[in-house]
């Protein structure tokens, strides 16, 4: 039961063994009684069928569906009927639609009728249909073939859809009787209608221009009838007859207006002509179509979705455009996600624009850019943005910058990176990262979430927190005061999540620090590309008061980072932890120095060591010296020491010390 009405299934069958048994398992959850009607099966459509009735009623076949029909709602007994063929099934939720559904002041039920599938199990082929009928109406069936119900009463479109499984053709069937019919009565429109129908879907084609243009002449034909008959006429004229073609499809925009076929058929036959701008124009239209619930003829689904979306994929390829193609191809790819054609196109547009971006590239010639420049010139730059101002010099996105790899010398960007939407953040930096030369730098000021925030937060005035909020989401309003949606922010990061997220990308950080951008609380970050991949690792003292404590490593490695290296002042736990390629060491010699760098060894690593001073009085110096690649020294004295009692290559580097 639905609620406190009850629902009867009403089906004619014949010969249907093969689907019978999984449309009546998907339809029983939602039906109190059916009833199945048998014109003549010979194989075992009546007992799969009582399998789930006990009212499985034999009918006389006599080439009349309306009168089976009527023989099957005679003998259902609910407050409503819904009918289906025996080879039509439901999925689950639209059978839980049923489940709750309000009948009290429902009388006719539209469904949506899918049915056609293409090999994804995406409807092609849409009938509204009605479905469910309130059993007092005491509505008839009629027509013997292409049956239909008198719809004395209110419509109510559900949304809800039942599938087709059609496996056979039926239209030699459906031709014999409709022949017959005709003959009977050439009188009645609508046989006339779809005889002409079914003579273009079996190959006759003379036979059925000549029944729709005589039908679209018939003052009692149904109107939605008449915009399709017209659509069929130009389909059958499109390759022989052009002005006919066009007649046929104008007059079935003239009818409905608000359908994509027929401008999806235009754009075909343009295409055909390889007029691909005309083209291009239909399909956009049929793209742009929103068909309303309350048309009940038949429709394609596809023709509003994916159809036009490749077709103007094709178009805009064939004229060169290999962007807008593959934004197209994106777009039919999001309804059929797994459609070879269209995953090929992506390859090879994807392909075909790399290589012309690849071609139109300039080189560089250690320039620097100014990217978001706004109206704010950067001295001895190129000042670039995406839109032109008095002092910009060139235009291109952050993401696509026309410049070859490892070509720029510097990049700066202030208050700009975050009105980058968040899914093209790492696409953006690694684009600034390819173009850098080796050693490049890039200054980035943006402003720091988590302060901005915080000074939202901690606000007295209304005055401070609409400022504050500002430096959150952007100003959102041009210089005139106009809603702009360029000053939009759409991301943000704090001082550690930005520094994060360059060193994700490769870059090494040389300062982060907190300023005052603008009363916007902001972060000044120095990114270099490193100059090669080899990580050098410094040991660091243990107690930086204890003693005179050498700043040479302080300063070299300050040096190294700001020209690219991956340097890193760490303790004797991280050189291994870490994996260092060159490991500098010589703040403590002992038996634990000792085992670290005889692993170290080991593994391969080249081992400095920085000698500042006569140490060989100490334990374990000499042991550990043997297994360095070098000694630094800071003094001729100190060279000759080590040669003399260890015998490894050494360099002089005298410097100053603090005590």
């Amino acid at each position: 039961m639905i609620g406190p009405y009850t629902v009867s299934l009403a089906l004619i069958a014949r010969n249907e063994e093969s689907c019978l048994e999984k449309c009546l398992s998907s339809f029983k959850p939602v039906c109190d009684e059916i009833v199945v009607v048998d014109t003549g099966s010979t194989d075992k459509t009546k007992e799969i069928a009582k399998k789930f009735t006990d009212k499985v009623y034999d009918f006389q076949w006599i080439d009349d569906f309306s009168a089976a029909r009527n023989y099957s709602f005679e003998k259902c007994t609910c407050d409503f009927i819904m009918w289906l063929d025996c080879d039509d099934y439901i999925f689950p939720e639209d059978a839980e639609k049923i489940k709750q559904l309000d009948l009290s002041d429902k009388e006719i039920i539209i469904f949506n009728y899918e049915y056609a599938h293409d090999e994804f199990g995406s409807s092609i082929s849409t009938v509204p249909r009605e479905r469910m009928v309130k059993r007092s109406l005491g509505l008839r069936w009629e027509e013997e073939i292409h049956e239909y119900l008198q719809l004395n009463g209110k419509l109510w479109i559900s949304g809800i859809s039942t599938h087709h499984n059609k496996k056979a053709g039926s239209s030699e069937r459906n031709l014999k009787i409709l022949e017959r019919v005709v003959k009977k009565n050439p009188n009645k429109s609508r046989n006339i209608y779809y005889f002409g129908r079914e003579c273009l879907d079996v190959g006759r084609i003379e036979e059925g221009v000549k029944y729709l243009e005589d039908f679209v002449t018939r003052p009692d034909a149904f109107w939605e009838d008449v915009y399709l008959a017209h659509y069929r006429l130009a389909e059958a004229y499109m390759a022989k007859d052009e002005n006919k073609f066009k007649e046929h499809l104008y007059k079935s925009m003239s009818i409905e207006e608000r359908r994509a076929e027929p401008f999806y058929l235009f754009g075909q036959y343009w295409e055909t002509k390889q007029q691909w701008d005309r083209a291009i124009q239909w399909f956009e239209c049929s793209l742009k179509v929103r068909r309303p619930k309350d048309l009940l003829a038949c429709y394609q689904p596809d023709y509003y979705s994916w159809k036009p979306c490749l077709e103007l994929c094709v178009c805009y390829n064939n004229i060169g455009n290999l962007q807008k193609a593959l934004e197209y191809n994106e777009k039919a790819l999001t309804y059929r996600p797994q459609d070879a054609r269209m995953l090929n196109n992506k390859k090879i547009l994807t392909d075909g624009i790399q290589e012309r971006k690849i071609k139109a590239r300039k080189d560089g010639q250690g320039k620097r850019l100014n990217l978001g420049c706004g109206n704010k010139a950067e001295p001895g730059h190129i000042n670039v943005d995406i839109v032109k101002t008095s002092v910009t010099d060139e235009l291109f996105e952050f993401d696509d910058i026309p410049y070859l790899d490892e070509t720029i010398s510097v990049i700066s960007s202030e208050h700009a990176l975050e009105h980058v939407g968040y899914e093209r953040i790492d696409r953006t930096l690694k684009e600034w990262w390819r173009v850098l030369r080796p050693g490049g730098q890039l200054y980035l000021k943006i402003p720091d979430l988590a302060e901005c925030c915080r000074f939202y937060l901690s606000s007295t005035t209304e005055k401070e927190r609409v400022w504050f909020k500002n430096t959150i989401y952007g100003i959102q309003k041009s210089q005139a005061g106009e809603p702009d949606e360029a000053q939009y922010h759409l991301w943000g990061f704090s001082k550690k999540e930005i520094c994060d997220k360059l060193e994700e990308t490769g870059f090494i950080i040389d300062y982060s620090e907190n300023y005052d951008g603008w009363c916007t609380p902001s972060v000044s970050t120095l990114v270099v590309k490193p100059v090669c991949d080899l990580k050098i690792g410094w040991v660091s003292a243990d107690v930086w008061d204890a003693g005179p404590i050498r700043i040479r490593n302080l300063r070299v490695n300050r040096w190294l980072e700001s020209r690219g290296y991956k340097s890193k002042i760490v303790n004797y736990d991280e050189l291994i932890k870490n994996n260092y390629d060159v490991c500098i060491i010589g703040r403590r010699f002992d038996e634990g120095t000792y085992q670290v760098v005889s692993a170290l060894k080991d593994m391969g690593k080249i081992i400095i060591a920085d000698i500042c001073e006569s140490i060989f009085e100490f334990p374990w110096v000499t042991e550990t010296l043997k297994l360095c690649n070098l000694a630094v020294c800071c003094s001729r004295e100190l060279e000759r020491q080590i040669k003399e009692n260890v015998g490894i290559n050494t360099i002089i580097i005298e410097d100053a010390y603090e005590g």
